[in-house]
């Protein structure tokens, strides 16, 4: 359980001028050697820090060679970076190097921010059917008689966290995804032989999310190599760049969606630091509900947003990322952090949105983002001042509680519909946000978006029908929580009783009259007459409250006989008035 490694790093002086290098590289691991420019140098390892002493100061913009040496078990207790394992009798290697781990087996910058323009990965290993897999694309197996070099070449910028070897002797195949009508990119699966059956079942949808993410994010980032999975024991996946790293018994579509869209978000574009790894996570995690979405409807996206919904403290920007427990919170970098992605798709709406995320891509493909660069894309994109969103969802706590009331008032020609809506939340500040507001009425359904951002704030629309009822946010696009309430209309909308038109007219055999009571109620009567005056039927008689009220006619007279087709007329009379309409029930 030992490796024998060397690292050679073609680096270029960015700062003002350098005169010795630091790569990170753990401290139980043995440096024998190092180099600059091909030479030998002097070096020192403390704390887990490879300090290269370079031959002379190097001013901006230089470039300079420079190599280590080094040997020993990079198998650290109590870390994944680097596992020794077997399957079936057979050695089974593999890395898993996420947040910081890729210092425990190779020399490295290892820090999300500093990327390698390219990498050639070279792994010599016994030649007994063992396979390396690992990212890019595979230049050369070299057979030197009882061993065998492998001979990866990563040509995109990569982050050194997703830096991967996979191990075995495994079983392979592989599918193509046929992105233009004369080029294709291979998809190539390593996996455990036992696994295989299962492996080409479960593995093949992952052709067509690649089709469905290159339609909402554009083209797969690393199309002159290759896409794959590789078959390791970990409890779900990893996204290493071109070969993600799978559970071996896993093939939930979710679990591959999601791995799969980090190869944009996450790969592609990489948090600059842990502090923004929901721009990984929560993008990945989103991306789930898309494919959904995608390949079954609307109503199967919002059905896997519902999944992820969270509502508890604590913010998704990480505080410390030192701490590995607090990157990884799955409540928030990934559950609520994909929320924030799916209420930015609707404050955007549909178009600016999904051009967004082409925009992002165009400004920092190949490179890394904070949150604010984020921002300050979507922000160029639509025009929306973001700058409250994401105060308030990344770098804030918990979610807003509407309580809403509402209530109708109709005359001759439309009807107006008073809102309130207040929020209720006292573990939080006031959170700005748009709300749908869906409104049936018997002739239809109504939407509107109002601005909410008060404590109680008041809204006025204007339908036509009798409302049968309001919804708030009713497709679900804001992380909260909702409580209607009953409300008593206010005096000022009660100075004067109102008898509405009856819905439908003409009508068979069913309809709906409303009426409105002034302050103070009294004793009301609702009655229906025929054309001679001849009482028909009493609909309402007794004591009723002030405010709006309905009534039902299905056609019979007192005696419950179903009456013939004309004109009938319905009169309410109560304190203070004497009102009349006409009808027509028609058979």
């Amino acid at each position: 359980r030992q490796i024998t490694g060397m690292v050679t790093a073609v680096v270029t002086v960015t700062g003002p001028e350098l005169a010795e290098i630091d790569l990170d590289l753990w401290g139980t691991l043995t440096v024998t050697a190092a180099s600059v420019g091909g030479q030998s140098a002097f070096f020192s390892h403390v704390a887990s820090v490879v300090t290269i002493y370079l031959d002379r100061t190097y001013a901006s913009g230089e470039t300079v060679t420079v190599g280590v040496s080094y040997h020993g078990n990079p198998d650290i207790p109590n870390t994944d970076a680097w596992e020794w394992s077997n399957s079936g009798g057979e050695p089974w290697i593999w890395t898993m190097s996420q947040p910081y781990g890729a210092r425990h087996w190779w020399a490295c910058k290892d820090q999300a921010a500093d990327k390698a323009d390219s990498v050639d990965i070279r792994v010599t290993v016994p030649d007994d059917g063992l396979l390396v897999a690992s990212n890019g694309r595979l230049v050369s197996v070299v057979d030197n008689g009882d061993t065998r070099t492998f001979h990866w070449h990563e040509g995109y910028p990569i982050a050194t966290y997703l830096v991967s070897l996979a191990i075995h002797p495994y079983a392979t195949f592989s599918e193509w995804y046929h992105y233009s009508r004369c080029d294709s990119l291979e998809l190539q699966f390593y996996v455990l032989p036992h696994q295989l059956d299962n492996a080409l079942l479960g593995y093949p949808v992952t052709v067509e999310m690649l089709a469905a993410f290159a339609e909402g994010f554009g083209p797969y980032p690393f199309l002159t190599e290759k896409y794959g999975h590789a078959q390791i024991d970990i409890g779900g996946g990893m996204e290493h760049q071109t070969l993600t790293s799978l559970k071996y018994s896993a093939y939930h579509p979710s679990l591959i969606a999601h791995e799969l869209a980090h190869q944009w978000w996450g790969d592609m574009i990489t948090c600059e630091t842990f502090h923004h790894v929901w721009l990984n996570e929560g993008l990945a995690t989103w991306s789930e509900a898309y494919w959904r979405g995608w390949s079954e409807g609307m109503a199967a996206y919002h059905e896997n947003m519902a999944i992820t919904r969270y509502f508890g403290a604590g913010t998704i920007f990480v505080e410390d990322p030192d701490d590995f427990g607090s990157i990884f919170v799955w409540y928030l970098v990934y559950a609520k952090a994909s929320w924030v992605v799916h209420m930015l798709r609707h404050v955007l709406g549909e178009e600016d949105f999904f051009a967004a995320l082409a925009a992002y891509r165009a400004v920092h493909e190949g490179g890394t983002a904070t949150t604010e660069q984020f921002r300050d894309v979507c922000e160029a994109v639509s025009g929306v001042d973001l700058d409250r969103f994401f105060a308030q969802w990344i770098y804030g706590e918990y979610y807003p509680r509407y309580r809403y009331s509402w209530y109708s008032l109709a005359d001759d020609r439309s009807t107006r519909v008073r809102l309130q809506i207040e929020q209720t939340q006292t573990d939080t500040g006031l959170f700005a946000m748009p709300l749908d507001v869906t409104v049936t009425t018997d002739t239809g359904v109504y939407e509107f978006v109002v601005q909410n951002d008060q404590a109680i704030q008041d809204y006025t629309f204007t339908v036509g029908g009798t409302v049968l009822g309001l919804e708030l946010d009713r497709d679900g696009w804001v992380l909260k929580t909702v409580e209607e309430v009953a409300v008593d209309v206010p005096p000022a909308d009660l100075a004067r009783a109102r008898l509405l038109p009856n819905r439908p007219n003409p009508f068979n055999p069913v309809t709906t009259i409303p009426f409105v009571l002034p302050s103070g109620g009294g004793l009301a009567r609702l009655q229906v007459f025929d054309a001679t005056g001849k009482l028909v039927q009493t609909l309402c008689a007794g004591f009723l409250s002030a405010g709006p009220h309905t009534a039902v006619w299905n056609g019979l007279d007192q005696a419950g006989r179903p009456v013939a087709s004309g004109t009938y007329f319905y009169r309410l009379r109560a304190p203070g008035c004497d009102l009349t309409r006409k009808m027509t029930l028609l058979k």
